[in-house]
C-alpha cells in the first residue's frame, strides 16, 4: 500500500519550494514575488493542517454520542484518533475518486484510479481491524446486545420460577416420599387433592399408596404434606 499511496498523494500534496521554483508558470517571476506565492501556499497547508484537526474533533464527537468512550485507555485513544484519521482520509480519497471518473479516461487517468481504488480497499482494511481492535463495529455491539437480551430473559425466567416456587404447594407421598405434584388454588378452603402413586418402588412393585390432601392443610403446614422431606429454601 506504501508505494501506491505515495504515488497518489503526490497529485495532492504541495511540492517543496525548489520544486515548485521551477514550475513554467513561477520561472519569470523575481524571487520576492516567488516567496509572496510560497507564503501563501504555507499558509493554504497550515490552514489545511488546522482544517484536518478540526474535522478530527467533529468525527470523535460522532464516536462520543454513539459509543461510550469514558472507559478508555491511553491505548485505546491512540487507536480512535488513528482510526477517525483513516476514516477521514477514505472519505476525502472517495470524493478524488469520483472526481477523477469525471475527467478523461486516458490510460494514466486509468491508472490512477486503479490505484486509488487499492488504495481505498487498504484503507477499508486498516479501520476494520482498528474497529475490531477497539471492539465497536457494528456486529460486535449487535453481539453484545443480543448476549444482553439473552442474560435478561434468562434473568425472568429465573424470576418467574422463583415466583412460581413460591406460590405452589408441594405434595409428597406419604408412603414412599415421591414429589406427586405441585399446586396452587383460587379458592384454599374449598379445595382438596386426590393422588394414587404409580412410582416403581426397588422391588419392581407399584406403591400404589391412594390418599387425599387438602389445599387448607398444606397453607397451614407451610405449603407441602410433608416438611420432613420438603427442601428448606422452599418452606
Amino acid at each position: 500500500m506504501a508505494d501506491d499511496m505515495k504515488e497518489v498523494t503526490k497529485r495532492f500534496t504541495l511540492p517543496s519550494k525548489k520544486k515548485l521554483r521551477n514550475l513554467v508558470q513561477y520561472r519569470d517571476m523575481n524571487d520576492d514575488e516567488f516567496d509572496e506565492v510560497w507564503e501563501k501556499r504555507m499558509k493554504e497547508d497550515v490552514d489545511s493542517s488546522e482544517e484536518f484537526e478540526i474535522r478530527i474533533k467533529e468525527k470523535l464527537e460522532e464516536f462520543e454520542g454513539d459509543y461510550d468512550l469514558s472507559d478508555m485507555k491511553v491505548n485505546d485513544i491512540a487507536n480512535l484518533r488513528s482510526l477517525i484519521q483513516l476514516t477521514i482520509t477514505l472519505e476525502d480519497y472517495e470524493q478524488k475518486l469520483f472526481a477523477t471518473r469525471t475527467e478523461d479516461s486516458g490510460a494514466s487517468n486509468i491508472q490512477f484510479v486503479e490505484k486509488l481504488t487499492k488504495i481505498m480497499s487498504d484503507l477499508r482494511g486498516d479501520i476494520s481491524k482498528i474497529q475490531n481492535d477497539l471492539k465497536i463495529t457494528r456486529k460486535v455491539r449487535t453481539s453484545d446486545r443480543d448476549v444482553s437480551v439473552i442474560a435478561f430473559i434468562d434473568g425472568l425466567k429465573q424470576k418467574a420460577r422463583q415466583h412460581y416456587e413460591a406460590r405452589m404447594n408441594y405434595v409428597y407421598c406419604p408412603e414412599c416420599n415421591m414429589l406427586l405434584g405441585t399446586v396452587w388454588s383460587l379458592y384454599p378452603t374449598k379445595s382438596k387433592y386426590s393422588y394414587i402413586c404409580q412410582r416403581t418402588l426397588a422391588n419392581g412393585d407399584l406403591c400404589n399408596n391412594n390418599f387425599t390432601v387438602t389445599m387448607e392443610e398444606l397453607l397451614k403446614n407451610k405449603g407441602t404434606n410433608s416438611q420432613e422431606i420438603t427442601p428448606e429454601a422452599m418452606l
